[in-house]
């Protein structure tokens, strides 16, 4: 709490402010800092959060992790699968009549490949598939 002025999202906090106690990582109790008596002054630049922390708060919220372009980017989600899924689908049974109803089937192919837990949104898998949808709607005009 001492600190938490520091991030208030319109940027109209302060810049800086004092910290009077401290918790060890591998203790439950807090430590008082006596020496200043003030505390230790801190600003933004010296907050880290460890990673292990914000990934257990982005699970605890259902949030989305960031993706990463290039090399060893994470996501939640198979696209490779999808990609397979949705050129299986086209293959075997051409193009359904509308984008949605091919969005619907691969939101339903993520379902049964993560019982239920990790499914895009719809607008997501629409970025994915309109350059496939369009390409092959203009190779069939």
């Amino acid at each position: 709490m001492e600190v938490l002025p520091l991030f208030r999202r319109c940027g109209t906090g302060p810049t800086e402010g004092s910290v009077r106690r401290i918790q060890m990582l591998d203790r439950s109790d807090w430590l008082l800092i006596t020496d200043p008596a003030a505390g230790v002054t801190v600003t933004i630049a010296d907050m880290l959060v460890l990673a292990e922390d914000v990934h257990a708060f982005e699970d605890e919220n259902d949030m989305v992790r960031r993706v990463t372009s290039g090399p060893g980017a994470t996501t939640p989600y198979d696209w490779e699968g999808m990609n397979v899924a949705l050129i299986r689908r086209i293959h075997d049974d051409g193009l359904p009549a509308t984008q949605a109803e091919l969005i619907a089937e691969m939101q339903d192919w993520f379902a049964d490949q993560s019982d239920g837990e990790r499914i895009p949104d719809s607008r997501t898998i629409r970025r994915r598939i309109t350059p496939v949808w369009k390409a092959l709607r203009r190779e069939g005009e």
